[in-house]
């Protein structure tokens, strides 16, 4: 994405000065030079402008000051030549006709710049979409985001496991906040991270959600901050009413929270104080502090500044400060179905690792088409310090989240038909209540989850070009265990055997045509090269590849070239990588017999060379590793899957893979970061 910095600086403290046309401030504007800038407006004048955009002095104030404050602040950026120059700099995606999103980066350091509504501004002349609201126009779609010099950029790691904090209260004299609303609209984004189905009973299903989202209802000042402390949240949602905080010489604007002391009172929360609540020391970890990537505040004024004679501004300017990275509010009334929208919007594709920032430019327009009479879409106010590799974490953000969910759903899967096969063999009763069409109806559910997290892969494909051989080595593993699944649900199925078997070895076909392309994009790791192989073997004796495709004077040299490699890694190497390829050769020597035109059943070298490397596995990664439970799932796949679909074609293969998952133990799936 293409950034953009402007940074608008004055001489003296960052508060205790007012908006006044005689200040002069200094525009900073990438590499071009220093722009003199003064506002067009006393302090006063402004302050009138920001209640009549707060809808306090009636809808016919509000509509003027909405396009003439829009207006002023449009010229007051136009009068900065090098932003209207950077801005007019095409990149090359957008050359080629597709809509690029810039990424305007305002520092403010002064507390009285953050008065200005700069999402509001009209695009002046010479600027994209000139006489459009700058935030909307489409010519050149932009993401204004503010920022402070105290937040360093390089330490944020973007969360690839999401776990979210929703904390929400709503005070007697206050009115109900959406509290449902916005609890459906999490539980929804988190879907396709739940492996949940309907065999589950409600403490099960209850166990589940609450691994990847915790409420806090009736928040009040002590339970948010002992919250906060007993667990690492990559994520927090806080609902509550916006107010005012008034002292004798300042006017801030706090958060409404329920008191610990008073049912029938409320506690008002600064800015700094929630800071020092979000980013408290872990109780169980002496000197670690807490830090959420992403704060989200659906609360009135959040983003408002207030008064500037008193040290500190808004509160998502306060908790910005504080060191977390990104801090998304409102600096006017949000409205319940902005606050919705918000919701929806920001955490479906927050969770999926897209662009935060092109989630707020397609927000922004949502809310100004969807609210015609509210101003939502310029309420809307994000603090924002990402570091320089951003986009890199995005894209292991976003592979790790399709693989997440493609996992969880396949595990429902694998769960529904271990169910079934107990159920038909009378070894269970606690699925009697799921008849067939049930059965088919969850599977079915499962298809259509893993296809929209294959279409995510495919969309990252696109994106990121540099991760493209590890995401087509994913798409490849994903449709193999597709058909996996479809194997094992033949007898279940309404579709008849034939078919249904040709839509399994469809899929192999273009697994192994995907770990072909993997490998030949990244040859560092023979994985790819190992499945590539296998499903070579497995399709040629089934019948489904053309002679010049499976041939051993063509195969063979694949494989020696597969197991080479993976010997220099278990001699060379990390202790994982040194795992990694153990697995390798374990199935290396499972596949060795079958791999010459006339198969012939393993010999003793071969059974001992397969099973020492299973021990080697288990002794370098640990029984409960990922490495072992990975290597198991695949041996199991030619005991219960390959083995059964060539029959007598590959002789003692089912001995040879039994003898091997003796050595491998059996485990849960531990956590795996794909």
């Amino acid at each position: 994405m293409r950034k953009i910095t402007l940074e608008l600086l004055r001489q003296g403290p960052s508060h205790n000065q007012l908006l006044s046309p005689l200040t002069a401030y200094i525009a900073l504007c990438e590499n071009h030079s220093a722009v003199t800038l003064h506002v067009p407006f006393e302090h006063n004048q402004m302050l009138y402008r920001l209640r009549a955009l707060s809808y306090q002095l009636g809808p016919e104030a509000r509509e003027f000051q909405l396009g003439d404050t829009a207006a002023v602040l449009g010229k007051l950026l136009g009068e900065i030549p090098g932003l209207t120059a950077d801005l007019n700099r095409r990149g090359t995606d957008a050359a080629a006709g597709d809509e690029q999103v810039t990424h305007l980066r305002l520092i403010l350091s002064a507390s009285e710049l953050a008065l200005l509504p700069f999402e509001l501004a009209t695009a002046p002349s010479g600027f994209p979409g000139e006489g459009q609201p700058l935030s909307l126009q489409t010519q050149q779609p932009i993401c204004i985001t503010r920022e402070t010099r105290r937040v360093p950029e390089g330490y944020l790691r973007w969360p690839s496991k999401p776990r979210i904090l929703f904390a929400y209260a709503s005070p007697p004299g206050f009115l109900e906040v959406p509290a449902a609303a916005h609890l459906l609209a999490l539980r929804e984004a988190l879907t396709p991270w739940l492996a949940l189905s309907d065999d589950l009973d409600d403490d099960e299903r209850l166990a589940i959600i609450e691994e990847r989202l915790s409420v806090l209802p009736d928040a009040t000042v002590e339970t948010l901050e002992r919250t906060c402390a007993s667990n690492d949240y990559t994520h927090v949602h806080i609902l509550a009413h916006g107010v005012d905080l008034l002292s004798g010489y300042d006017r801030r604007f706090g958060v409404a929270l329920a008191s610990t002391t008073d049912p029938k009172g409320f506690e008002v929360v600064s800015g700094a104080r929630l800071a020092s609540i979000l980013r408290t020391p872990r109780r169980d970890k002496p000197g670690k502090f807490v830090r959420p990537a992403v704060v989200t505040l659906a609360s009135c004024s959040s983003g408002a500044v207030g008064d500037v004679t008193g040290v500190g501004a808004s509160i998502g300017h306060a908790l910005h400060e504080a060191g977390i990275p990104l801090v998304i509010a409102s600096q006017y009334p949000l409205t319940f179905g902005g606050s919705v929208m918000l919701v929806q919007d920001l955490y479906q594709g927050l969770l999926w690792g897209e662009d935060p920032r092109k989630l707020l430019v397609g927000l922004r327009r949502r809310m100004h088409s969807c609210f015609k009479d509210q101003h939502d879409w310029a309420s809307i106010v994000a603090y924002a310090s990402l570091p320089p590799n951003f986009d890199d974490q995005l894209a292991d953000a976003s592979i790790q989240q399709a693989m997440s969910s493609i996992n969880n759903a396949l595990r429902v899967s694998d769960r529904v038909m271990v169910a079934f096969s107990d159920l038909e063999s009378g070894s269970s009763d606690r699925h009697q209540m799921l008849d067939d069409d049930k059965r088919k109806e969850m599977l079915g559910h499962v298809q259509k989850k893993v296809a929209y997290a294959k279409e995510r892969l495919e969309a990252a494909n696109d994106a990121y070009p540099a991760h493209r051989a590890r995401i087509l080595a994913q798409l490849a593993s994903t449709e193999k265990r597709e058909a996996q699944m479809l194997y094992h649900s033949l007898k279940f199925g309404s579709r008849t055997t034939k078919r249904a078997g040709k839509e399994v070895l469809d899929k192999l076909e273009r697994s192994r045509a995907w770990y072909w392309q993997a490998y030949l994009l990244n040859r560092s790791h023979p994985w790819e090269l190992v499945q590539y192989v296998s499903l070579t073997l497995f399709l040629r004796t089934l019948g489904r590849l053309p002679l010049p495709d499976w041939a051993e004077s063509k195969v063979r040299p694949l494989w020696i070239t597969a197991d080479a490699q993976s010997r220099n890694d278990a001699e060379n190497g990390s202790v994982q990588d040194r795992a990694w390829a153990h697995g390798n050769i374990a199935e290396l020597s499972l596949i060795e017999p079958w791999l010459h035109d006339t198969p012939h059943e393993p010999g003793t070298p071969t059974i001992d060379k397969a099973v020492q490397a299973c021990r080697s596995l288990v002794e370098l990664a640990g029984a409960s590793s990922f490495h072992v439970y990975s290597t198991r799932r695949q041996i199991l796949r030619y005991l219960e899957w390959f083995g059964p679909m060539v029959g007598k074609e590959w002789p003692g293969l089912e001995d040879l893979a039994k003898q091997m998952l003796t050595v491998l133990p059996v485990g849960e799936e531990p956590e795996w970061n794909y």
